[in-house]
């Protein structure tokens, strides 16, 4: 088997289409097809399904994606690593972080590196879901979960606390929760669908199960903009909600205070910039996440 091949039923599996693929490749569309064609061949297996709305994976074809995944993230690393010089501090640190973590705690402890080392390219990613490993893009990855899988080592950073915040506004013309069983009767902020498996979700759910928000969001950033514009009451990192002035309620239950991971890839550890990157968010992360209690 050709590993090349790889690339192209990535990236077929990716775009749904041969032209998709071959403008993603720079190849042409012919040429996807034949290499397809050939993968296909060589595992004795089916990959793609050709539909009116374009290529589908198979079964089989879904059961490979993640291997391949890995594979490529691991290819890719290995070039990357190998083209490094021992010492040099030039190049990318890919660096994912929880939504508003990021903005607010990364990139401040980051500053004075990012300004000292102008060759270094820091390239923070940020959202609401937990960065998936497989891919293995990221040199630094800063999780409210602790994976169990991964070629990541692992570091615990400190606790991350939350809170059911709302404006003064708000808790002047509404008042404040002060029991569990108050919630139905006040504006709560919730989340989409798609969402309801994250931490923030899962915490509100089980306080108050059947709980029917006024407001469903889909990004940490919406769910602070709102509470601050006083649509309601919003379950925030501590962090972000107290230095904007929102007033946290005191509820009968348990805190949200999930820990917080630093991850380090075990082949981008030994690059001396990831390096310095990693030993100064671990200085100043536990630091600003005690200060923001």
């Amino acid at each position: 088997m050709d590993w090349n091949d790889l690339r192209f039923f990535l990236a077929v599996a990716g775009t749904g289409s041969l032209s998709g693929a071959s403008e993603q490749l720079g190849v042409s569309p012919s040429t996807v097809s034949r290499r397809i064609g050939v993968l296909e061949a060589g595992l004795q297996v089916r990959l793609f399904r050709h539909r009116p709305d374009g290529y589908r994976l198979t079964e089989a074809g879904l059961k490979l994606l993640p291997a391949a995944e890995r594979a490529e993230a691991q290819m890719r690393l290995f070039e990357r690593c190998a083209r490094e010089k021992e010492g040099e501090l030039v190049g990318p640190v890919r660096i994912e972080a929880p939504e508003l973590l990021g903005q607010d705690m990364v990139l401040p402890a980051l500053a004075g590196f990012i300004e000292n080392h102008p060759e270094i390219r820091v390239e923070l990613r940020s959202g609401v879901r937990s960065v998936r490993l497989t891919g293995e893009e990221a040199d630094i990855v800063l999780r409210l979960i602790r994976p169990e899988r991964g070629r990541y080592r692992q570091r615990r950073v400190g606790q991350v606390s939350f809170g059911l915040y709302a404006s003064q506004a708000h808790i002047m013309r509404h008042g404040t929760p002060s029991r569990v069983t108050e919630l139905h009767q006040h504006r709560i902020l919730g989340w989409t669908d798609d969402l309801r498996g994250l931490l923030m979700a899962t915490w509100l759910d089980k306080l108050c199960p059947r709980l029917q928000p006024a407001l469903r969001l889909s990004s940490l950033g919406a769910q602070l903009v709102a509470a601050q514009q006083g649509l309601g009451w919003a379950v925030l990192p501590t962090f972000a909600a107290k230095p904007v002035g929102l007033q946290a309620a005191s509820l009968d239950a348990q805190q949200l205070a999930p820990d917080l991971w630093l991850l380090i890839h075990e082949q981008a550890a030994a690059l001396p910039r990831v390096q310095m990157a990693r030993d100064i968010l671990l200085r100043a992360l536990p630091r600003l996440l005690k200060e923001a209690v």
